[in-house]
This record gives C-alpha cells, structure tokens and sequence, in this order.
C-alpha cells in the first residue's frame, strides 16, 4: 500500500487544527497565583467595607447620642397671651421711627444637661432683640418663659422673619458656652406694624 495519501490526509488534518498564522495561546497562571489574587481581592473589600461602615456608625451614633458636654437649646415665640409692656416710640416729625415691644419666647433644653440660659439677643438690619438678664435654670427636656425687648426700625426693620438667636449658656459645672438657635418671629408682625404706625395705645 502506497503511504503518501495517508500521509497527506494526516498533514491536511493537522494543518486544519493547528493555525501557522497565530502565536500560540498564553499558558493560563499556575492555579496557585489565581489562589492568590482572588485572596488579596477578598480581603481588600471586606476592609473597604469595614472601614466604610465604621464610620457612617461613628457618625450615626454621634447625631444620635449627644455627648455629655453638648448644649442644645430651641427658642420658641411665646404661645401664652402677649402683654404689651414696656412699649416705647421714638417720634420724629411726627413719624414714628423706632418701636419696641416686649415679647415672650420660650426656651427649651433639648441637651442632656441642665443649663442657665442667662441672656439671649439677636441683631438684623433695623431689629435687635435682647432677652432680660436673669439667672434661668433649666432642666433637659424642661421649657421656662423669658421676655424680650424687640426693637424695630420702622423704615426698615419690617417684615419680621426668621432670626438667628445667640444665647450665654451656663452649664451646671460652671462652664459658660454660648449657643445658636432660630426663633421663627412672624407672628411679631401684626405688633410692629401697629406700633410702628403709631395706633398702639
């Protein structure tokens, strides 16, 4: 029997399976190193995670639990029946150009500690309002009343709006701190306006 078509047929089969025109395949890692990398992935997702949730707890919990040392106080306008003492009027030429009214506010220690809140003001272009200076202890979660003089320039002091409110705060290790609250105000309007207009009696 003649081998050369044999011959051929197996140099036509292995010319169909091996391709001349490209190099050959890269040799896949040793399994070890695959081993390896996917180790080193795993381990430096787990430490981002847990470096990532340590911190939104850290801050979670420091919204949530105040520290012992914090100092929160809200300023409320007053909800009891206005008494309109102590008004005073500047008048010139017949105009009335400064008024002050004497408002409540109520104070509430929304910390974890009893506090003095022993003066409160805030200052805006045409209004100021300084709270009386007495002694106001209050125990956390407790509210007390203040009064404040409002003190309104006529010409450009109205509308009343929000305020930023500072106020000296002593804590019940004898520490003074001041602290910043806002007193929603509007409701002083309708006041300021009459007083301002000169119909107050």
């Amino acid at each position: 029997m003649d081998p050369s078509p044999l011959l051929l047929s197996y140099v036509l089969w292995a010319m169909s399976v091996i391709d001349l025109d490209r190099p050959p395949a890269a040799t896949p890692p040793p399994a070890r190193h695959r081993v390896s990398r996917r180790l080193l992935t795993s381990v430096a997702i787990l430490l981002t995670g847990a470096v990532l949730g340590g911190a939104a707890t850290w801050t979670y919990a420091g919204h949530r639990h105040p520290t012992r040392d914090s100092v929160s106080v809200l300023v409320l306008p007053g909800t009891a029946p206005q008494v309109d003492t102590g008004v005073g009027r500047v008048v010139m030429d017949g105009e009335v150009v400064d008024a002050t009214l004497t408002r409540r506010v109520t104070l509430v220690n929304a910390g974890p500690r009893p506090v003095n809140v022993h003066n409160l003001n805030a200052v805006r272009p045409g209004l100021t309002v300084r709270g009386t200076d007495k002694q106001r202890w209050i125990e956390p979660g407790a509210a007390v009343q203040a009064d404040a003089d409002v003190r309104i320039t006529c010409s450009g002091g109205l509308p009343i709006r929000e305020l930023s409110v500072r106020l000296e705060v002593q804590t019940d290790d004898n520490q003074e701190r001041t602290a910043t609250a806002v007193l929603d105000a509007t409701q002083w309007n309708d006041q300021a306006r009459v007083a301002c207009n000169g119909d107050l009696s």
